[in-house]
């Protein structure tokens, strides 16, 4: 049923280059004060990492004093060799996106990232995985959430462009890929388009992190 709802909010998805990608305008400001210490994904696009990833969180966010960087870790989870661990540090540009700043230890986290990619290598989505994650790398980002409780990450990347949908809790609901949805049809410049594909967290995979 959930699976039928998100196929009929979503308008079919359309292939777009990188170079005609455009970030949305941001119109108010996240809510990082407000996040759940853990956030689980529970929505995204096609990504080629989904045949390998079973799940993907977000914990530990919090701004850098006095700047304007927060320090998130990203961690996924794959069934063949367990976590994936990624701590970034994001700058916040005058636009309201975000820029990765790679540290020392964020390259550390690349270079253990290559077992996953090492791993979509071996699905149909061969040629993908490595252009994927430098786009994730190296292009700027948008972290979108008025309220604190879902929080819509997007950035343009060598597919069109990268959608994950965070939320306190691992389980969507109907209303969760509303929102998004709604969100996605204002921002217009073909987010309107992206269809949304449900993650595969459970608690028992949430549990491990």
């Amino acid at each position: 049923m959930m699976f039928i709802l998100l196929v009929n909010v979503a308008a079919i998805a359309v292939t777009n280059c990188a170079s005609t990608c455009t970030l949305p305008e941001i119109t108010c400001e996240t809510a990082w004060e407000q996040m759940p210490v853990k956030l689980y994904q529970v929505f995204g696009d096609n990504d080629p990492f989904n045949e390998v990833t079973s799940c993907r969180t977000m914990t530990k966010i919090q701004s850098i004093f006095n700047t304007q960087q927060m320090k998130i870790n990203f961690t996924s989870y794959s069934e063949t060799f367990g976590q994936g661990p990624f701590k970034g540090i994001y700058q916040k540009k005058d636009t309201g996106t975000y820029k990765l700043i790679l540290s020392e230890e964020a390259r550390e986290d690349v270079i253990l990232h290559g077992k996953f990619v090492a791993e979509v290598k071996k699905t149909e989505n061969a040629e993908d995985p490595v252009k994927e994650f430098d786009s994730f790398l190296d292009n700027d980002q948008v972290f979108y959430s008025c309220d604190g409780k879902v929080l819509i990450h997007v950035w343009c990347n060598e597919n069109g462009r990268g959608v994950r949908v965070f939320k306190g809790s691992s389980k969507s609901t109907a209303e969760d890929a509303l929102y998004v949805h709604n969100t996605f049809a204002e921002w217009k410049n073909g987010w309107e388009n992206i269809k949304l594909h449900p993650s595969t967290c459970s608690r028992q995979h949430a549990s491990i992190f």
